[in-house]
């Protein structure tokens, strides 16, 4: 009997200098999120048009399998890039995760692809969080089949909330991408909901319960995971001193961080740093 199942044909993570692609295409559908920095992708659509898409900080590019495109990279950018393909197997050795369930549940995505071969998105719903959890579980050289059943479930999370993602920015209330995109400018400053409102033009208590019932979380709990998120990346690829990274990322105070950093990720700051810098420690038996 024949399965199949989501897996990852190749990633990194990196900061790059600048880098260039020729036009080329690939058999599977590839993800790049820009952590830092700025990036063009050049898409040909199905048409023969060519698509220009810039990419900034907290972007994120889906590409269709087959897709004809190029890669331009600014010096400095950090990217995350993910390949993800179906694969065939004997079902016995296949993790339990129904991939076309986990497909079909993503319509948004679906219908999309269905009308173009790519889609650019603001991440609003810690995708990157979800990327670096998946590549710690692939670096992982411990528990293999373990790891294998593991990394089905991540992905299968990743391309859920991709999905969500998509139908939040382009299928439901605009507000939301506007309250977003000011976040990602202002968080490293004082935020309030009062200054987000009139940045937006909305009320300031409306904003507050619309920004609720279309996320899942309240304003002041997207500010602190986007800071927090912003910290690991500082965290990953810097030796900043901690209180130096929370005032980096707008927390008032090193106490401040250090409480945010334990309730969103379990871990204290040095003992996150350390699991940063080597995953496969902490999948052990």
């Amino acid at each position: 009997m024949i399965g199949h199942y989501l897996a990852v044909h190749a990633y990194f993570d990196q900061k790059l200098s600048q880098y260039n692609t020729d036009l080329h295409s690939q058999s599977a559908i590839e993800i790049f999120y820009v952590a830092n920095g700025n990036a063009v992708y050049t898409v040909m659509e199905n048409s023969g048009e060519a698509v220009i898409e810039h990419l900034k900080t907290g972007d994120l590019i889906l590409i269709d399998a087959g897709c004809t495109h190029k890669m331009s990279i600014e010096k400095g950018c950090h990217g995350l890039l993910l390949e993800l393909c179906i694969i065939m197997d004997d079902a016995d050795s296949v993790p339990a995760v129904d991939s076309y369930a986990v497909i079909c549940n993503c319509d948004s995505l679906i219908k999309a692809f269905g009308d173009k071969n790519h889609i650019l998105l603001s991440d609003f719903l810690f995708i990157k969080q979800t990327i670096i959890r998946l590549q710690a579980l692939l670096n992982s050289d411990r528990l293999k089949y373990l790891n294998h059943y593991f990394t089905q479930i991540v992905i299968s999370e990743l391309l859920l909330s991709i999905n969500e993602c998509y139908r939040k920015t382009y299928l439901e209330n605009p507000y939301i991408n506007n309250i977003i995109e000011y976040i990602i400018r202002e968080y490293q400053n004082d935020l309030s909901a009062a200054r987000i409102a009139k940045a937006v033009n909305l009320n300031e208590t409306y904003l507050q319960k619309l920004f609720k019932r279309e996320t899942g979380v309240t304003l002041l709990e997207y500010i602190t995971r986007y800071r927090i998120s912003q910290a690991i990346s500082l965290m990953r690829g810097t030796k900043m001193k901690f209180l130096d990274i929370a005032m980096e990322v707008g927390f008032n105070n090193r106490q401040t961080f250090y409480n945010a950093l334990k309730e969103y990720t379990g871990y204290s700051p040095k003992v996150f740093r350390k699991y940063l810098s080597s995953p496969s420690s902490y999948f052990t038996t």
